[in-house]
């Protein structure tokens, strides 16, 4: 038994590929693969014509439209005129997500217990993140019966315009100091409204070593919402990663100050992760049009994304939010996260933990 759990130890450390500093992409990948030979794997495109006779996709068309042109008069633009609705069926599903288990991980940065809010831009103590301005429109339909989730939240984060994730100390994420923890700008969480739409205000994200621009989401079903605007309890459907085209990238990062960022650019096109996400008929790219006549002034940007809500995940935060600041969580697989391959101080509190469940998992079934 010791020399299998040695051997276990030493595949899945020896496995690893990095993301982030120290991030292992091959489980994500895996899981990704594994998901597209589900069997009862739907995609939301199976739903369009359901979705079409019952008058629904020209309604969201018409609502999205309408917001847009809202977010133009504040800005100070003239509205747009509305395109042919006979493209609103054909384009439906294109940049959506659909999932009956996990499309990829959480991975290491999500802290569990966020604010309920739309307006993701600063935090508790903090300054108004610069960037690109991104209003984020996000469709929930549940791919079972083709009907839009109400009553679900939708979490949302991302890291900022210069690649660093709030919320967490950890080498290599930013300067690595103390206080960021405390931090809570670009990450929320919204409920879904009666015809299963979630909006959030943030920033597009910036990039960091290893990955392409993207964004976080995971969606509860079944939560209770609490006096001070958190959510507890309930079940998890869907953890996911929204992604951006190439050349709308393009144009953020040429702006400040995603233009300072000194990092490694891994563009989507060589993104390990990015490339499976698109296969199967997914295609989790935020749709955007810009609000003014530049970049800068901000970008509207939608998603339809398909869930079974009868699916459960168990993603591993690694810190909690509370009324006091960030709080780490002890018992979270990314505990001393980043891992070292020499052992090094994250390896007993982080990839040990991983290695100690994968034995007692091994101990018990061979007892």
């Amino acid at each position: 038994m010791k020399f299998l759990t040695q051997a276990l130890a030493l595949a899945l450390l020896t496995a690893s590929t990095f993301a982030h500093p120290g991030e292992s992409i091959r489980p994500d990948v895996r899981r990704r693969l594994n998901h597209l030979k589900h069997s009862e794997r739907r995609s939301i495109t199976e739903c369009s014509k359901e979705l079409h006779e019952r008058g629904w996709i020209s309604q969201q068309a018409d609502r999205r439209h309408a917001k847009l042109n809202e977010l133009r008069k504040r800005a100070g633009h003239s509205p747009l005129t509305r395109r042919d609705p006979g493209l609103d069926v054909e384009l439906f599903g294109r940049q959506a997500g659909c999932v009956l288990d996990p499309e990829v991980t959480e991975g290491p940065y999500w802290v569990a217990g966020e604010l309920i809010r739309q307006d993701l831009l600063s935090g508790v103590g903090s300054k108004v993140e610069g960037g690109v301005v991104l209003h984020l429109d996000v469709n929930v339909i549940d791919v079972s019966n083709c009907q839009p989730v109400s009553d679900a939240f939708v979490e949302l984060w991302g890291c900022n315009s210069t690649g660093v994730y709030t919320g967490v100390v950890a080498e290599g994420n930013g300067d690595g100091s103390a206080s960021e923890i405390d931090n809570n700008s670009l990450r929320g969480v919204q409920p879904t409204a009666e015809n299963g739409t979630a909006s959030f205000i943030s920033v597009v994200p910036g990039h960091y070593v290893g990955r392409t621009n993207h964004l976080h989401t995971i969606i509860h079903h079944g939560a209770t919402r609490l006096e001070n605007d958190t959510i507890t309890g309930g079940t998890i459907s869907h953890v996911g990663q929204l992604y951006f085209d190439q050349s709308v990238l393009e144009s953020v990062e040429a702006t400040a100050p995603y233009s300072t960022n000194t990092q490694e650019w891994t563009q989507n096109a060589v993104d390990q992760l990015f490339q499976i996400g698109h296969q199967g008929g997914d295609d989790p790219i935020v749709q955007v049009q810009m609000i003014g006549s530049s970049i800068e002034d901000g970008l509207w940007g939608t998603i339809d994304v398909g869930v079974n809500p009868s699916a459960v995940q168990n993603p591993s935060n690694v810190n909690w939010w509370t009324a006091e600041g960030g709080v780490p969580n002890t018992d979270s697989m990314w505990t001393g996260y980043p891992w070292t391959n020499g052992g090094g101080p994250g390896f007993p509190g982080g990839f040990g933990r991983v290695v100690r469940k994968v034995r007692s998992f091994f101990e018990k079934l061979f007892k």
